[in-house]
């Protein structure tokens, strides 16, 4: 047989594996893997160079107003491209849900959206705020059209749920076989720690650092848990920050708790004293939970593969002046909150830690692509190279490079990044079979993409 794509001479690297190989898809999906495969129509050349699953994103921001009503600086259009380019050939946006809407519609408005801008495949989140009158059956029903998992909010006052709420959406939602994804800070805290900074005419970045304690993480991830084991429903820890909440979460996993704990890769290499500039330098730091010391950053590292299950990137993409609104006077409760890193997400991880001799590929690859899958219900068809899987793959080039913005293919102006020198960043990305990206080829293009309905969760 002709297949209409080989991959050849890789390094296949899947299911904690490492093997050299070619990869045969047809129609989009992998068809066979092994030595000397039949020829393709088209034929790419690994070059020795390891070969992975396509990378999974389960936590972007793109499309999506804020509590502030900020618009994220990256469509499902220009986010999906920049994700490619980088190695990821899937997506988890969210659709959010403010006050007083349906659930139900501004789920339908954000896969109409998708169909029209996706690049590459998606799944889709929904953002909890508002569960009173009909919201339990709105719930059920796009937990049947297949999202991946539900997002509530312990903190902000627009976005937190009051009352027994949160319990109310994590039994719905476990009872419909859905992970609800948590943004774990006790509100109480918070609040206390913002008003302090205020009251002192503190206002600057550093305050913020202040308002968003390590503790309210810890406090925040304990209610997460605690609200998970009471109806025993599914709780993805998202963004932790530090080593004691991966702790927390490790200790529930040995009661039976089911807990996903995703970190980011801001987390692992950037430091909170960037906070302690004046906010015009500060501002492109500002992320919530805020960035930690290097202890953290070394605990979390420490943690990736053995508490920690995943990295997303939590790709909050707004412009200089959403996080400037009032120049360099803008006090840090009036900063747009979130730092970009959709493109650069596998990079980060790979240089912090392959590059540092923390780990191998194989756990590379179950960080950045077979977990997320998992969690969100998407493997095997996502994160894997097993016949029937999929033909989403990257083959990955370990040389080094500076990041510049200029490089990247975002639409928010800046990266946090900016020269930092990396290790790791993608020869070739194939989606569906498709080569969308190879040396100069750029076959991104808008609606190419397809929704990809969770299945039951492999753990």
């Amino acid at each position: 047989m002709t297949f209409d794509l080989v991959v050849r001479n890789g390094r296949l690297v899947d299911a904690g594996l490492i093997r050299d190989g070619d990869i045969g898809i047809e129609a989009g999906r992998i068809a066979a893997t092994g030595p000397d495969l039949a020829d393709g129509v088209i034929e790419l050349d690994a070059g020795g160079r390891f070969v992975m699953p396509g990378g999974v994103d389960s936590h972007v921001h793109l499309g999506q107003v804020s509590s502030k009503g900020d618009m994220t600086a990256d469509d499902f259009w220009t986010g999906s491209r920049s994700a490619v380019f980088g190695g990821t050939t899937t997506v988890v946006p969210f659709a959010a849900q403010h006050r007083g809407q349906s659930i139900r519609q501004v789920v339908d408005d954000a896969l109409q959206r998708a169909v029209d801008q996706m690049t590459i495949d998606y799944s889709l989140h929904v953002i909890i705020t508002d569960f009173g009158g009909g919201a339990a059956d709105e719930l059920r029903s796009v937990a049947a059209d297949g999202i991946a998992a539900v997002k509530i909010y312990l903190t902000y006052d627009r976005l937190k749920l009051v009352g027994s709420a949160a319990l109310e959406v994590m039994s719905v939602a476990g009872d419909a076989g859905l992970p609800v994804m948590v943004h774990a800070e006790a509100d109480s805290l918070v609040t206390w720690g913002r008003d302090r900074q205020v009251e002192a005419a503190e206002y600057g970045a550093a305050s913020h650092a202040v308002s968003h304690s390590r503790a309210a993480e810890w406090s925040g991830v304990a209610e997460a848990i605690a609200l998970a084991e009471t109806v025993g429903a599914t709780v993805y820890l998202a963004h932790v920050s530090t080593p004691e909440a991966t702790e927390l979460a490790v200790s529930a996993r040995g009661r039976g708790v089911d807990v996903i704990a995703e970190t980011c890769p801001h987390y692992l290499l950037l430091d909170e004293a960037s906070l302690d500039a004046p906010m015009e330098s500060a501002a492109p730091f500002l992320c919530s939970p805020p960035l930690r010391g290097a202890d953290e950053r070394a605990g979390l590292i420490d943690q990736l593969g053995s508490g920690i299950d995943l990295v997303a990137s939590d790709h909050s993409p707004y412009t200089l002046d959403q996080k400037l609104p009032n120049g360099a006077e803008t006090a840090f409760t009036e900063a747009a909150n979130g730092l970009p890193g959709i493109e650069l997400r596998l990079s980060l991880l790979y240089t912090a830690a392959i590059a540092s001799g923390r780990f191998g590929m194989a756990e590379f690859v179950d960080l950045v692509s077979t977990n997320p899958a998992q969690a969100c219900g998407l493997y095997p068809r996502k994160g894997s190279l097993q016949v029937g899987a999929d033909a989403d793959l990257v083959i990955w080039d370990p040389s080094p490079f500076s990041v510049q913005w200029s490089d990247l293919h975002d639409n928010v102006g800046y990266t946090p990044y900016e020269g930092m020198q990396l290790a790791g960043r993608p020869y070739a990305v194939v989606s569906a079979g498709e080569v969308l990206v190879a040396d100069s080829t750029d076959r991104t293009r808008r609606g190419r993409g397809s929704f990809v309905p969770r299945r039951p969760p492999v753990r």
